[in-house]
């Protein structure tokens, strides 16, 4: 495996002196992910035996490199605590009712949560819901910049919703909402929001029928018991078991309206009521992201630091999580998703305490936990920094960069535009082709650090089709590209760090 060159003509821009070469390697990078992405960590889901194995590597790389800890107890490590599973207790169900039909549906069988709504105490999640009445809300959508609200002139409060799945003419490339690319006012997080801030107690959700499959796999909650939180529950039902409901309500016929002139069709449903029991316990679990600090060589400009994350937690056995939920309980090894990003930010770790005269600023290298649970290590470290916030100058994350080929996107440009001139020779000295681009707004842990004002970019190298699947695995790693995007990252940080100015935050993507 050759060594990617660390040119010396761009040296001394804005301040950085001559380099010593990175000696970033596919074949270094390969063994780090070829371990963190083997079976014996069973896909580092948070909680999990596996994550904190992953965790003491870490841990023990960053100090092979020659950091510091940068814990707050003067460890390695920065605890804090989240959610991870449930344990299902007895008696939970949900009854729909309409008129004199009534259908009785049971956990892990016709439906299952998405997500749990909160208690007085957190870890007993305990819900009686009596004969509410029961609303349809057609997709759930409210998008008024787009000329689309299915909750204009509808009364939710104290209600239950009844929604479809996805959102009408998705695959319409010249639809006016947004084409044929997903509103972000069709995540599950949206959805449940807008339902919740309009008053209503509880969100039902089917699969539309524009999908002759009902997507959803409601055995894997059994075998893998998981929801999110949020301030009502969220359930997912099978549409084989609420077809007769529907059909007497003419919901389908309803949605395939809606699919064809986009005018929301929501109204209430007279005489249909819910019932809903739940009797679920939320596992909390302490998680733990991994901090080292290489100290800066300049005294005037130690004290600031540029921040260099990637997150080590995966999706374990799949489940909610997984885009091959028929394949719950197998291992997720996530290696691309991101052992690539964590290989890489040892690596670099390493690099840059062979050079520590390229970086007169502190760097803060930071392996987070709870990504996959939503960005939950990078904003508990935002709130407790190792080094203050006000003297970050910058954050550069690796998120899944193991499938170059040669060229590799940025998240977060338009948002520093002061640093474009270094990025590409940085780009020139790795020798590889950036774009921008990236997962999308708010999709990992540089969005903790934009949402605080300070500059953050995403080096990702593009889904594929092993993306939260169990054969996202080491052998379908590129190392030589991901050794030239980790070297790109490598100099992009040596540049900001050496750069006499700060770089000013500029107009950011939207959330």
């Amino acid at each position: 495996m050759r060594l990617i060159r660390s040119a010396l003509v761009f040296g001394l821009v804005l301040g950085a002196s001559v380099s010593a070469e990175p000696t970033i390697t596919g074949d270094e990078l390969l063994g780090h992910i070829r371990f963190l992405s083997s079976d014996e960590l069973e896909g580092r889901g948070n909680g999990s035996p596996g994550l904190e194995r992953a965790a003491d590597y870490i841990a023990a790389r960053f100090e092979a490199a020659g950091l510091r800890p940068g814990g707050p107890d003067g460890g390695w490590f920065q605890p804090f605590e989240l959610s991870a599973g449930l344990t299902i207790g007895d008696g939970n169900r949900l009854v729909v009712r309409s008129g004199a039909t009534s259908i009785s549906l049971s956990l892990g069988d016709a439906y299952y949560p998405l997500a749990v709504s909160p208690t007085e105490e957190p870890s007993q999640r305990r819900t009686d819901l009596m004969d509410v009445p029961l609303v349809f809300a057609g997709y759930g959508v409210s998008a008024p910049e787009f000329g689309y609200d299915d909750y204009e002139g509808l009364d939710v409060t104290g209600k239950a919703v009844l929604i479809f799945s996805h959102e009408p003419q998705e695959n319409q490339r010249e639809s006016r909402l947004n084409g044929n690319r997903p509103l972000r006012a069709t995540t599950l997080q949206r959805k449940a929001r807008e339902a919740s801030s309009r008053g209503a107690v509880a969100l039902l959700v089917v699969s539309d029928p524009s999908h002759r499959v009902d997507q959803a796999n409601y055995e894997q909650f059994e075998i893998v018991p998981d929801a999110e939180d949020h301030q009502i529950p969220v359930l997912r039902i099978a549409r084989a078991q609420m077809a007769p409901v529907l059909r007497a309500w003419g919901l389908d016929d309803v949605a395939n309206q809606v699919d064809l002139d986009l005018v929301p069709r929501s109204h209430p449903l007279p005489g249909a009521t819910i019932d809903y029991i739940q009797r679920l316990s939320t596992n909390r679990r302490t998680v733990r992201n991994v901090v080292g600090i290489l100290d800066g060589t300049d005294p005037a400009r130690a004290q600031q630091a540029v921040v260099l994350g990637a997150h080590y937690d995966h999706v374990g056995l799949g489940g909610r999580f997984s885009n091959a939920p028929d394949r719950t309980g197998e291992i997720h090894n996530g290696a691309d998703d991101n052992a690539s990003g964590i290989a890489a930010l040892i690596e670099i770790a390493r690099s840059a305490a062979n050079d520590r005269d390229r970086f007169p600023r502190s760097l803060v290298f930071v392996a987070f936990a709870g990504e996959e649970r939503g960005l939950l290590g990078s904003r508990h470290y935002v709130s407790a920094p190792a080094l203050p916030l006000a003297d970050t100058v910058a954050m550069l994350n690796l998120d899944m960069i193991g499938r170059s080929r040669g060229d590799v996107e940025i998240g977060g440009l338009d948002s520093v535009p002061a640093i474009r001139e270094d990025i590409d020779a940085a780009a020139e000295v790795a020798e590889v082709t950036i774009r921008a681009g990236g997962p999308g707004a708010g999709r990992s842990d540089d969005a903790s650090f934009g949402d605080r004002r300070i500059p953050a970019l995403h080096f990702f190298t593009g889904f594929h089709d092993d993306y939260h699947r169990p054969s996202d695995d080491w052998d379908r790693i590129d190392p030589a590209g991901t050794a030239r995007v980790a070297t790109l990252a490598f100099e992009v940080a040596a540049r900001i760090a050496a750069r006499r100015d700060r770089p000013a935050f500029g107009a950011r993507e939207e959330p």
